[in-house]
């Protein structure tokens, strides 16, 4: 990923031709190695894969404050703030359209804020950031930054492979082939009419093997939890704590009851999502005021329409979403 930061870089002037003055050159070297340092703090992130990097544009102003915080960008406390501004820009989608002032006032506040100096403000796209529990219906594909990083949160929140045992580090992400899978397959779901919002929802969706994954196939979950503790050598107790590391109700998906666990989880992604950006999220669905549903999107809008062509192309049902 160094490398393609790097690349990103580069395109970057290409696009912004700077020239190259005695002062651009003191701060060439120095975002250089920003960019280098933005790689690691994306993968303490558990943000392995540029497949699933939110915003590419989000790391300009990252590699920029690290120039501008140097060595206190690894402090315990900076580096956490640093974090909730990322989460901040992902989660609340800001990073999409018209950010150069968004970049600027970035720069701008959040080094005083991370290092809480006297008299700083809360930076904008934290106060700016919102996310609702709707949200999460319509997150259906990685065309969506909030669903790579919920997808990141995951694996960050201490995911293991449900048959492997194997914490999904940075390691073990490339070894098992790690990516992103129903938890209800879509085979299920359809047998057993499920509304594809729900079905292909984020909340159904979690990072696992491949192994694991073809083990799960389409089959019921009481089914196939049955086969991965034959698999794995292992009791139900030992699964199900597994599965809890994924934040899925053991007890609904070993009943099969598709709607508990839909319901459960929800509130649990609810409150990942709360703790990435320190702030709360409004409870709209338990309200019974949704904001966001499939309904929302036009019926050419990609993330629609790439699920609705690997239905009708007949996908496998673990397929990758």
């Amino acid at each position: 990923m160094t490398i393609r930061l790097l690349a990103g870089h580069a395109r970057m002037q290409r696009v912004m031709p700077i020239s190259l003055t005695r002062d651009n050159l003191t701060w060439r070297d120095p975002l250089r190695e920003a960019f280098v340092w933005a790689s690691t703090f994306l993968a303490d992130l558990h943000i392995f894969d540029t497949r699933f990097l939110p915003y590419p544009k989000q790391l300009v102003p990252l590699a920029a404050l690290k120039v501008e915080l140097g060595k206190d960008a690894d402090l315990i406390g900076v580096r956490d703030r640093l974090r909730q501004w990322y989460w901040c820009g992902i989660l609340g989608e800001l990073y999409g359209s018209a950010i150069e002032t968004r970049f600027v006032r970035d720069i701008e506040q959040v080094p005083a804020w991370a290092r809480q100096q006297p008299g700083a403000v809360t930076p904008k796209t934290v106060q700016d950031a919102n996310f609702v529990e709707s949200r999460l219906h319509s997150l259906r594909t990685r065309g969506a930054a909030a669903y790579k990083g919920i997808y990141a949160l995951l694996l960050g929140n201490g995911a293991h492979d449900w048959m492997k045992g194997q914490a999904l580090d940075k390691v073990q992400y490339v070894n098992l082939a790690v990516d992103i899978h129903h938890v209800f397959p879509q085979k299920w779901c359809l047998d057993n009419n499920i509304d594809d919002e729900r079905r292909e929802s984020i909340i159904n969706k979690t990072p696992l093997s491949a192994e694991t994954n073809r083990t799960i196939g389409g089959s019921d979950p009481a089914i196939y939890l049955k086969l991965i503790e034959k698999k794995a050598g292992v009791d139900a107790e030992r699964v199900d704590g597994l599965l809890g590391t994924h934040l899925v109700d053991a007890e609904a998906l070993r009943a099969s009851d598709f709607d508990a666990h839909f319901t459960r989880r929800r509130e649990a992604l609810v409150q990942l999502v709360e703790k990435a950006i320190g702030k709360t999220v409004q409870r709209d669905i338990s309200a019974g005021e949704p904001e966001e549903t499939l309904d929302h999107f036009d019926e050419d809008n990609a993330a629609v329409a790439e699920d609705h062509e690997d239905l009708v192309a007949g996908s496998a049902p673990d397929d990758k979403a």
